[in-house]
């Protein structure tokens, strides 16, 4: 069986003579070796096809590269690459950072931030408020939502919140960083499964995996062992 560097590397020569279909085929099995997951299901542009084709995976992840490359990413249907809409829901202060859980708009991810200004010590750009709640609740709710089912959107709704509520409800506003993220992380399974993720159309994993960036492999990996669905 031919592999899928094989795959690649046969495009460059001949994709020009091969069906649109074909050579998005090609480039979503690339996508899938260098990311770890297959990407959402999207309409393929055969010109990104192209353009990942031509493109080895280091390429595609090394920093300082991958934005070079986001676009076409994007448009096959690799969430983690496309551009997050600015937020411009002004959010009132809020007297609680629990304020923001219930919010229905873009400010709800605010939730994070608040969280991270009211610890003692923030955690900073890179801790998991900053760089990976606020983050992803973001791409989340303006990028990755949009592109579920009806059933998608209301897990996405859900799960949001049981996040938020679980991260109020166990972690103490002055837990260590590296104890912030060890239970955010442990909330995951749980918040997913009880906002319905198993009943979800498979469109809509790939959906929401195809969202995890590369450098967050090990929550795809927590959330492939923990989620067992039956």
């Amino acid at each position: 069986m031919a592999t899928v560097a094989a795959l690649a590397a046969a495009c460059l020569t001949a994709c020009a003579a091969e069906p649109a279909d074909d050579r998005c085929a090609a480039a979503r099995a690339h996508l899938s070796e260098c990311f770890g997951a297959a990407p959402a299901d999207a309409t393929c542009d055969p010109a990104a096809a192209d353009a990942i084709l031509a493109t080895s995976c280091a390429a595609l992840v090394e920093p300082g590269k991958e934005d070079r490359a986001s676009p076409a990413l994007c448009r096959l249907g690799v969430l983690s690459r496309c551009p997050v809409p600015a937020c411009v829901v002004a959010a009132p202060p809020a007297t609680a950072c629990a304020d923001y859980i219930d919010r229905e708009d873009c400010a709800q991810c605010d939730y994070y931030l608040c969280r991270d200004a009211a610890a003692a010590n923030g955690c900073g750009a890179t801790g998991y408020y900053q760089g990976f709640g606020y983050e992803y609740c973001e791409r989340y709710l303006e990028v990755t939502t949009p592109r579920l089912s009806p059933a998608g959107q209301r897990f996405a709704h859900d799960v949001r919140r049981c996040l938020m509520q679980a991260m109020e409800d166990t972690i103490p506003v002055d837990a260590a960083c590296p104890d912030v993220k060890t239970a955010a992380y442990a909330s995951h399974p749980d918040c997913y499964l009880a906002s319905g993720f198993c009943a979800l159309p498979w469109s809509d994993w790939l959906a929401i995996a195809a969202t995890i960036r590369p450098a967050d492999s090990s929550l795809r990996e927590m959330l492939g062992t923990a989620l067992r669905c039956r």
